[in-house]
């Protein structure tokens, strides 16, 4: 994960509060409103925290974690009344049953084959009491063949990032772009690199995933039709289960 350690300053400063800014009004929909106050929510794959301090906010209690120690660092710093853990998805074990669980930003799509798809959803239903709600958001087919790491670079005095895409390959259903970031820090420029991946799953795909480990009543919701436009939007999908 050390290639979303070095991408996790840009992260937090640049794309949290723009997703999380459109994202919350739909989850406040689709999802807060099955829970009760005071609820103990579990952030799948939380990055640095943005969406755990808005639970917090509504008067929730939230553990994340994430794979990535430096996203893990900045969510400690920025949420310090969460408690969050460094740990894979696809094998951490949870220190108690929760009565919710969330994950957003298309961090599942970063799972690159089914098999670990499902032990992640496994691990969550095993995280979370019988009838508790699991909220998250993944990338289908329209959003890789569209505008999906289109290249683009952000310039800055003391920062540079470019995106580069290397386009949707159909037939693996793999979509791939090359980060490079420039970083002036105590007088010299550090630069980094990160290829970020992902995968492309079919509903059928997600939907057999999730009933195989143990949820029910999935409901979907097209990101565009609740508010979600532009480019954020395009192709996502938001997925509503509850664990049986």
């Amino acid at each position: 994960m050390a290639l979303y350690d070095e991408f996790a300053w840009f992260y937090q400063r640049y794309w949290n509060e723009e997703f999380h800014s459109l994202a919350f009004p739909i989850l406040d929909r689709i999802w807060l409103a099955h829970l009760s106050p005071g609820a103990h929510i579990l952030d799948v794959c939380c990055g640095t925290g943005y969406l755990a301090a808005l639970l917090i906010e509504r008067g929730h209690r939230v553990d994340g974690f994430d794979a990535s120690e430096g996203m893990i660092l900045y969510a400690r710093e920025r949420v310090p009344a969460a408690v969050f853990d460094v740990a894979e998805v696809a094998t951490f074990r949870a220190p108690c049953l929760y009565d919710a669980a969330v994950s957003t930003f298309d961090s599942l799509n970063h799972i690159l084959d089914l098999e670990t798809l499902e032990a992640a959803f496994r691990n969550t239903a095993a995280a979370l009491r019988p009838g508790a709600w699991f909220a998250f958001d993944m990338l289908l087919d329209k959003a890789y063949q569209t505008h999906w790491g289109e290249g683009f670079a952000i310039v800055r005095d003391d920062h540079v990032l470019t995106i580069t895409g290397a386009g949707f390959d159909f037939r693996t259903r793999m979509a791939c772009c090359t980060i490079t970031m420039f970083r002036l820090i105590d007088g010299a420029w550090r630069r980094s690199d990160a290829m970020i991946r992902e995968r492309c799953y079919t509903m059928d795909e997600i939907g057999r995933a999730l009933e195989r480990a143990g949820f029910g009543d999935l409901t979907c919701y097209d990101a565009r039709d609740l508010g979600m436009a532009g480019q954020l939007g395009e192709g996502r999908t938001f997925f509503v289960v509850r664990r049986g």
